[in-house]
């Protein structure tokens, strides 16, 4: 009987229908060598993030990894990962690679996995958009605020701030009177010497 255990074989499983997420690479070959312009850091509606840089893709459309590689180590991070969304932690900002109005995670597929699954709407990013031949780039006007200091309030005063220019909101502090150094020290020599 337990020799019967041991030599039975064992039936394969059945594979499971996983969607692949798609790769940035296999909707736009041109990506490769497609001019890159860095634009900063963006809240990005999770709704536009649409496939991975990864090529091939590694991911599920749920931006987890594939089954297979969903090993001891990446459940660790998992688990510190899901404990940061729910307790309210910042995480850092994942990376994101834009092609006409859509976005591929190139960093942080768990953290939008986990956003996903806590029903976010957005996500910190630091975002490069690549000039992909036949797409076109998305027009950026002043009416839209993507970058995360324009949602701030204040941000003019926050960005003229940035360039050495006092706001209107900062503390004007009273001219302070200036003492000379014999005054200080009690020094007379020094009143002396001054011409005093």
């Amino acid at each position: 009987m337990l020799r019967g255990r041991l030599f039975r074989r064992r039936r394969p499983r059945p594979a499971r229908a996983t969607t692949v997420l798609p790769s940035l690479y296999d909707r736009h070959p041109d990506a490769t060598t497609s001019l890159r312009r860095p634009r900063g850091l963006q809240i990005v509606p999770l709704e536009l993030i649409v496939g991975t840089t990864r090529h091939p893709s590694q991911n599920t459309a749920d931006f987890l990894p594939l089954p297979g590689l969903r090993g001891r180590n990446w459940q660790g991070r998992w688990q510190r990962i899901e404990g940061a969304v729910n307790s309210l932690t910042m995480l850092p900002p994942i990376e994101l690679m834009k092609v006409g109005d859509e976005y591929y995670v190139a960093d942080g597929h768990n953290r939008v996995a986990a956003a996903l699954q806590a029903r976010g709407v957005a996500i910190d990013a630091d975002v490069t958009e690549l000039a992909v031949p036949g797409v076109s780039a998305t027009a950026e006007t002043d009416e839209d605020h993507h970058d995360a200091a324009s949602l701030l309030l204040g941000a003019d005063e926050l960005r003229q701030a940035a360039t050495g220019r006092q706001s209107r909101t900062a503390e004007h502090r009273p001219a302070v009177d200036e003492l000379r150094r014999e005054q200080l020290t009690g020094d007379a020599e020094f009143a002396d010497e001054a011409g005093e």
